[in-house]
C-alpha cells in the first residue's frame, strides 16, 4: 500500500495552495504533519502566486492500493 500526505495552506490573497508528499510513513501522526506545516509557514520556503503561506488549511493522510492483473 502506497501512502501519501496532502497539506493545504492558505496564502496572503486567501487562495488554498496544496502540497502532496508521496511515500509517507503510514504511521505519521498528526503532530508531526502539524510540526511539519508549521515549519513550511516559518520558513517561507515555497512560492505560490498569491504571495507567502500564511495558515494552516488542511492536511489528509492518502492510502492508495493498486491491485494489477497479468493479463497475457
Amino acid at each position: 500500500m502506497e501512502y501519501s500526505l496532502q497539506m493545504t495552506f492558505v496564502n496572503i490573497s486567501g487562495d488554498k495552495v496544496s502540497f502532496t508528499i508521496s511515500n509517507i510513513k503510514p504511521d505519521v501522526t498528526e503532530a508531526e504533519v502539524n510540526a511539519a506545516m508549521d515549519a513550511i509557514i516559518a520558513e517561507n520556503i515555497f512560492f505560490s502566486e498569491g504571495g507567502d503561506l500564511q495558515a494552516k488549511y488542511s492536511a489528509q493522510l492518502i492510502q492508495r492500493q493498486v491491485t494489477k492483473w497479468d493479463l497475457a
